[in-house]
């Protein structure tokens, strides 16, 4: 009896030391087994990696309206807009408009200007002009930096233009909140779709 109990502390002594690094149990024999510990599977997650944009969309008006039907309608507090064909809600997503400073100007507007590619010729990056070495990332074309620079405008695609003093709709970054210089940044996935649905002359109302 007293072997029994020796050779059982034996074990769970022996077991408790090598835990951390091994597996450990005792067969039908009454003899000891240690083997490696087996690391616990991979734990998958469906979660995303990067915040989602708010999209709606009523593919049934979508696909029915047309351009002289549509208007848009901008909200600077919400951060969103909304594309209605007539007074029926067509579309409605998550942009990113000016920040303090480079305010959005609320009012009522109109697309005065579309085009597929367009450039910024006020912001943009200055760049050496014989390396192309950047000098100033987010930089004004109204401040040269010293030195022989060439500035490149930002890209900005599928511009629809707003007022004549720059500010526009176009495809950009669109994080949680208002971040751009001005303009209305739409997510990429969703300006297209608003560039073929509107025109010249489509109605455009922002607000705060």
């Amino acid at each position: 009896m007293k072997i029994f109990i020796k050779k059982s502390v034996c074990v769970v002594t022996l077991c408790l030391a090598a835990a951390s690094f091994t597996s450990c149990h005792v067969n039908k024999d009454g003899n000891l087994s240690i083997g490696r510990k087996r690391r616990p599977a991979a734990v998958k997650t469906t979660q995303p990696t990067t915040a989602r944009h708010y999209l709606y969309k009523n593919d049934k008006v979508l696909e029915a309206m047309s351009p002289g039907d549509s208007k848009l309608k901008i909200d600077l507090s919400e951060q969103r807009v909304k594309l209605f064909s007539g007074d029926q809600l067509a579309l409605e997503s998550q942009i990113s408009t000016g920040t303090e400073g480079h305010r959005t100007p609320t009012g009522k507007f109109e697309i005065l200007e579309k085009k597929v590619d367009k450039k910024s010729n006020r912001y943009g990056k200055w760049v050496d002009s014989d390396s192309g070495e950047t000098l100033v990332s987010n930089g004004d074309s109204y401040k040269r930096p010293k030195g022989d620079a060439e500035f490149r405008g930002t890209s900005m695609p599928y511009w629809m233009r707003v007022t004549w003093r720059g500010v526009g709709m176009h495809i950009g970054y669109v994080p949680l909140y208002a971040a751009s210089h001005g303009c209305i940044r739409v997510p990429r996935e969703v300006q297209p779709l608003i560039f073929a649905k509107t025109q010249v002359g489509t109605p455009v109302e922002i607000i705060h």
